[in-house]
């Protein structure tokens, strides 16, 4: 969700944006871009990054942070400062640039990018991040119904130590220009056929903007349906719109441990941080 003031200015630049009409996803196993398929096809799969290793059942540090394509000062500063005490990060509005890659690569990240479109060359879209590589991954991405301009979605699967559960995270930046809620409650069944068969532990984050009562409810509907807690804030530094927390953290089969939202100048949402435990 970009800034209140860029509204209408996204509205009337939106035709000038050059996107991609392909549905592209891209993955640096095994130091190759990779297309990822259909989340309509969860079984098909990624290989393994070689220098994945599984991640801690006892300790579980998760972010979620839609970092506004990098437009503001510090991004890198805090992202590094993020990677350093985090295994897996959902990243929204995340772009495929040299900056980017060469920071996970310098924090020794595996990561999987589901491309929503591409500007000028550079894909841009939602992106998942971790210290363990994903065994499995699958994307989809949908177009805003008014303004053409698609958004993605992304689900990875991460082994976990001394365990033959995986975890799933499923990493969505929802759709935001509509009437009435219709097509953003389509968006969200999509993303609930796509998870729905996995009876493990699961995290489901994202940027949902969720910015109103109806739109929240049907959000409330899929956390119902996939049997998921929601986190309590002591103090809701969480990223509001009219009144609404847009951005959010829902998980299932896993213990939190402790959670806070970061406060940011370097994007105009706070990421979300927790530490998970998994209970083998």
């Amino acid at each position: 969700m970009s800034r209140i003031s860029l509204l209408l200015a996204s509205l009337a630049l939106s035709a000038c944006v050059n996107v991609a009409s392909k549905n592209q996803s891209v993955s640096n196993a095994s130091a190759v871009s990779t297309a990822l398929q259909s989340c309509d096809s969860v079984s098909k799969v990624v290989a393994p990054a070689e220098n994945s290793h599984a991640l801690n059942p006892d300790n579980i540090a998760f972010l979620n942070w839609n970092i506004y394509k990098g437009n503001d000062e510090g991004w890198q500063r805090d992202l590094s400062a993020f990677s350093e005490k985090h295994d897996v990060m959902t990243i929204q509005e995340a772009t495929l640039s040299e900056e980017m890659t060469t920071l996970l690569k310098a924090h020794d990240f595996n990561w999987t990018m589901n491309a929503a479109f591409y500007l000028d060359g550079t894909a841009a879209g939602v992106m998942n991040v971790a210290s363990a590589g994903a065994v499995h991954s699958c994307g989809f991405k949908v177009n805003e119904p008014l303004i053409w301009i698609p958004k993605s979605a992304l689900v990875s699967y991460y082994p976990i130590n001394g365990s033959d559960e995986k975890l799933l995270v499923a990493n969505i930046h929802g759709i935001n220009f509509t009437l009435g809620v219709s097509d953003y409650r389509e968006q969200l069944d999509k993303l609930y056929d796509a998870v729905k068969h996995h009876d493990g532990p699961m995290i489901v984050a994202g940027d949902f903007n969720s910015w109103s009562d109806d739109r929240m409810a049907v959000v409330n509907q899929l956390v119902k349906k996939l049997k998921l807690s929601a986190l309590e804030y002591v103090v809701n530094n969480k990223t509001h719109l009219f009144g609404n927390a847009i951005d959010h953290v829902f998980y299932r089969q896993l213990e939190p441990l402790k959670h806070e939202v970061q406060q940011v100048t370097s994007s105009d949402h706070n990421p979300i941080s927790v530490n998970f435990r998994f209970r083998v």
